[in-house]
């Protein structure tokens, strides 16, 4: 595999003490500072270094390594056998699993299991980016071997691969950098990032809802695209005050409300309950259900409110009303 110079003297035994490998293997403070991308390469390569306790030290901070960690690591280029190892460890992480499909290192073995065994919304994600269907044919035929993947989808797949967008003029290809959102320019300017984000594919904008911070997550919660939003919600950096605005919001998409009302840790926040049931896009089901958790005092505003379905007002009520029996 493929590692920097300036990292590889860090890790080879002929350029580095056993004492200092150790340190960098053990996320030791005392070792040399590394970013996301080069730590996870550095624990992956000691992983096999002769010194038997580097090796092993090494093994078990990757397999601790924390995910948020991992999606910023995959923001940048990785060798191949880096974000095998990543989807390997983190096989049940969706963002993990985006991140890893839209890394250019990732090898096509690498793609294939994770469309073949990915969740449902990659698999939209790889039909909306037709030009990586192009360049990649086999990963029609594994999206479509993946169990979560419907008759319904499967069409879109087959259309998807013999659309003329899919097709580019032999000889041709385009190649579109990508803006950094996270950069402290575009952070103070909220303006530039609407500009750069209208220039991006699905892909790019679901990579940056990922892994972009606060003004990039606000506006791509926006985005008509319901997997661009999801992605969002998966971010990291994502606080309860955000998730608060979003289901605050009358204008959110009722799957977004969804997705939100299923996180367990968000709906601990009362705020953020009360934001899902009295949101009038939220699904019935879903904001019959959490009456139960809610205190009397908004049992009653929402008895008496017109901006909520009558159905869910009238639910209201009668549960005031069996409170009052008991």
């Amino acid at each position: 595999m493929k590692v920097k110079q300036e990292l590889l003297k860090l890790l080879s035994p002929q350029t580095s003490s056993d004492e200092d490998r150790l340190k960098i293997a053990n996320n030791d403070p005392l070792a040399p500072p590394l970013e996301p991308a080069d730590a996870l390469t550095a624990l992956f390569v000691l992983g096999y270094d002769k010194v038997a306790s580097v090796a092993e030290a090494a093994k078990k901070s990757i397999e601790a390594y924390p995910a948020h960690s991992v999606i910023e690591a995959l923001n940048k280029r990785l060798d191949p056998l880096v974000i095998k190892k990543a989807v390997t460890l983190h096989r049940d992480n969706e963002a993990v699993l985006i991140m890893a499909a839209l890394n250019p290192g990732a090898d096509d073995d690498t793609l294939r299991v994770i469309a073949e065994t990915g969740p449902e919304e990659l698999l939209e994600m790889f039909i909306e980016e037709k030009e990586m269907l192009r360049k990649k044919p086999f990963l029609a035929g594994a999206v479509k071997k993946n169990p979560l993947a419907g008759d319904a989808l499967k069409k879109r797949v087959d259309s998807a691969v013999s659309s003329p967008e899919a097709e580019a003029p032999a000889g041709e290809e385009v190649k579109k950098d990508e803006p950094a959102l996270t950069s402290p320019g575009a952070h103070r300017d909220e303006q530039n990032i609407y500009k750069l984000v209208q220039s991006l594919s699905m892909a790019q904008k679901v990579k940056y809802a990922l892994c972009g911070n606060k003004s990039a997550r606000e506006l791509l919660i926006k985005d008509r695209n319901k997997m661009v939003a999801y992605a969002v919600l998966k971010n990291p950096g994502i606080t309860d005050d955000e998730v608060l605005r979003v289901v605050m919001t009358k204008g959110t998409p009722d799957d977004v409300l969804r997705h939100i009302a299923r996180n367990k840790e968000w709906i601990k926040s009362y705020n953020i309950r009360l934001g899902v049931v009295t949101n009038p896009k939220t699904p019935l089901t879903i904001s019959i259900k959490m009456l139960d958790f809610l205190y009397e005092k908004d049992l009653a505003k929402l008895a008496k409110s017109k901006n909520v379905p009558s159905v869910l007002a009238s639910s209201a009520r009668k549960k005031i009303e069996s409170k009052a029996k008991k």
